[in-house]
């Protein structure tokens, strides 16, 4: 059976998984002789590249992504009547392939396509680089936004965050250490301070518990700790500022609900525009926001103790794999108020369109 999203010639799916995985092992063997090219080919997917990190994966590269659909391509054909069982991480790795044939339409063409080697390899190269010069876009941008945020607030940052150095943000600043702190201890405690500052090992900062920015007015629940649960009003400035633009980033606070002004910047926007994805609002907590708040100089996987993409992980699950239905619901819930936060109350149908059987114009026709 083809595991591939929507395309229907399993022979030829095969001949071009097969060139792809010779490409690379090509590629590989130039790396290891030392010879790369300087040519500049493919430019268009510099731009393209950028969506990757902001909405298909956190760190994968392309050519894990495409390899992971070859592989799961060639082991269909070698034998269809056996199901093949994946992995967590394969089907992680599958999922985010699909997105990113959602998300960068280009791919779709270079995955069934003939293309040589050579053109396929400078095409994933210029689509990382453009990832991850969009992340670093992103963390410089964030960088002084961030700082502006913390030190118009009240009470007012001692000292005051600096726009251009980090080394005095995260733990080494009450301001950012008490957004960053992880809602099982409570910052206010000097044990607390001491105990996280010396990395002691009862005060470890692990990607198992959620920061305090996470939290709406950073308030955690211990017998409810869903409530208020990425609704911090900081992940809504955030993703305001890298997928709206960053002047609106201030134009309305998380809880100004009721407000019926629309934003200027959501009326030129489409129907299909007017929804936010789970996995966004996961990445913008997790990556984005906690990186700009760190005294982190450059973008790492693993921050000290804290494993950026474990904590990846657990947030696309708790978005992506409800346990209980009452679960499944509150997401729901939730991703709605996400959309009213972003895009204003507004055209609430757009994103949470109403169930039409269940009023009255489906009734009287029933009736009739």
């Amino acid at each position: 059976m083809s595991q591939s999203p929507d395309h229907d010639d399993p022979q030829n799916e095969n001949h071009s998984a097969l060139k792809r995985r010779i490409a690379t092992l090509e590629e590989q063997n130039a790396e290891l002789r030392g010879e790369h090219s300087n040519k500049s080919r493919g430019d268009p997917y510099l731009l393209a590249g950028r969506a990757i990190r902001r909405l298909v994966s956190l760190n994968y590269r392309v050519e894990d992504l495409v390899g992971e659909y070859d592989r799961r391509t060639t082991s269909c054909d070698e034998d269809d009547s056996v199901q093949v069982q994946h992995t967590e991480e394969e089907e992680r790795i599958y999922n985010s392939f699909k997105q990113l044939l959602r998300w960068v339409p280009c791919i779709r063409d270079l995955v069934y396509s003939q293309s040589d080697g050579y053109q396929l390899n400078t095409a994933y190269q210029k689509l990382n680089r453009g990832a991850d010069s969009a992340r670093g876009d992103d963390a410089a941008s964030l960088k002084l936004a961030v700082a502006s945020w913390l030190n118009e607030g009240q009470p007012t940052p001692n000292p005051p965050i600096s726009s251009r150095d980090k080394s005095g943000r995260g733990f080494y600043n009450d301001s950012t250490a008490e957004l960053l702190c992880p809602v099982d201890f409570n910052w206010a405690d000097k044990s607390t301070q001491e105990g996280i500052r010396n990395y002691e090992h009862d005060f470890q900062v692990t990607a198992h518990s959620w920061p305090t920015f996470m939290y709406k007015d950073g308030r955690y629940d211990r017998e409810d700790p869903t409530k208020g649960l990425f609704k911090g009003a900081l992940l809504v400035r955030t993703f305001k500022h890298i997928f709206t633009s960053p002047s609106s980033a201030g134009e309305t606070r998380p809880d100004e609900e009721g407000s019926h002004r629309e934003p200027l910047y959501k009326r030129s926007r489409t129907t299909g525009e007017r929804r936010t994805r789970s996995d966004i609002a996961a990445l913008l907590g997790m990556r984005s926001l906690r990186f700009a708040l760190s005294s982190c100089g450059s973008w790492r996987t693993v921050d000290d103790e804290f494993d950026h993409h474990q904590f990846y992980i657990y947030m696309i699950n708790y978005f992506e794999h409800p346990p209980t239905s009452a679960a499944k619901a509150s997401v729901e819930n939730l991703l709605v108020w996400w959309n009213r936060q972003i895009f204003g109350p507004r055209n609430v149908s757009s994103y949470s369109p109403q169930i039409a059987a269940q009023y009255s114009v489906a009734n009287t026709s029933a009736k009739r």
